[in-house]
């Protein structure tokens, strides 16, 4: 499988987080409960159809956009 799915522990949906990932971050994400994943907070990251670069550059921004979202 070329995606992950992570379960992130914050208040805010998943669509919510998503949306603000790809406005601030230009990363895109898929939020969980799309694959029925109701019980929290979930993303789903794709990379298998990107260039190694290009999928070092989108994890570096969404490493930046969950740290930065997250804080408390």
């Amino acid at each position: 499988a070329f995606y992950c799915l992570l379960k992130v522990h914050t208040s805010m949906t998943a669509m919510a987080l998503v949306e603000k990932l790809i406005r601030e971050y230009r990363v895109a994400v898929i939020p969980g409960n799309t694959f029925g994943l109701n019980d929290g907070c979930y993303l789903r990251v794709a990379y298998g159809a990107l260039e190694k670069d290009t999928a070092i550059a989108g994890m570096g921004r969404l490493v930046d956009g969950l740290t930065a979202l997250l804080e408390p």
